[in-house]
């Protein structure tokens, strides 16, 4: 009768993660059609995405990929706010789930990744933010979304990067350069960092004057 009894609850739990599953794969299947598209996403759909991912932590709650998800979206938010007050509340909502879902997940480079620009957005430049860039790069190294979400945060706190984090993600470019160039590149630009990028092909092609005017600028500097 105790066999039956722990059986019977195997059952409903395994029934219960299934559908935990199969909701939060609904969910991924939205953002991806949102990533292919170049319309600005409907709120409609959102809700849609969020209703999906609430029914699914009611099924899981330590579902690390509909947590996963949800931060994702948070973060959507949060970029798409106009109200500092809930940008930041968005963030905060976020980096809540990430942690949660790092504890069943604690090698996925893209909960690690997140988290570091979920910390970077509240200006938490701890070690924690650390220790989620170093991991997003440990686990993710040749994932072209991992590589464009680092070299960001790595850039962005690049004068409090240690001797380390910084070959970390002098690598994370230089690996960026072979399927991801143009991408890394639009980065590079948005902080001025042409000197991490020059010495790499291809990216001293696509940038090809800009890293002309870098070496002119060092040789007058040297005269």
């Amino acid at each position: 009768m105790v066999l039956f009894a722990i059986l019977a609850l195997t059952a409903v739990q395994s029934a219960r993660l299934g559908t935990s599953r199969f909701l939060a794969q609904m969910a991924q299947s939205e953002f991806d059609r949102w990533s292919s598209a170049n319309a600005p996403v409907d709120l409609r759909e959102v809700s849609r995405v969020e209703k999906y991912l609430w029914n699914s932590l009611r099924y899981g709650s330590d579902n690390p990929w509909a947590l996963g998800q949800f931060a994702a979206l948070d973060l959507a938010r949060m970029r798409a706010s106009a109200d500092p007050r809930a940008a930041v509340a968005a963030a905060q909502d976020a980096r809540t789930r990430l942690r949660h879902a790092l504890r069943e997940r604690p090698t996925s480079p893209f909960l690690w990744a997140n988290l570091a620009l979920a910390k970077l957005y509240l200006d938490e430049v701890d070690d924690e933010f650390f220790n989620a860039f170093r991991h997003a790069d440990e686990f993710g190294p040749w994932e072209p979304a991992i590589q464009q979400m680092t070299v960001f945060a790595g850039l962005a706190v690049w004068g409090q990067l240690n001797p380390e984090l910084r070959q970390v993600l002098a690598r994370t470019i230089e690996r960026g350069a072979l399927h991801n160039a143009g991408k890394v590149v639009e980065i590079v630009k948005k902080f001025r960092r042409f000197d991490l990028i020059c010495a790499v092909n291809p990216y001293n092609q696509i940038v090809r004057q800009d890293c002309e005017r870098l070496a002119a600028t060092a040789r007058a500097g040297k005269l």
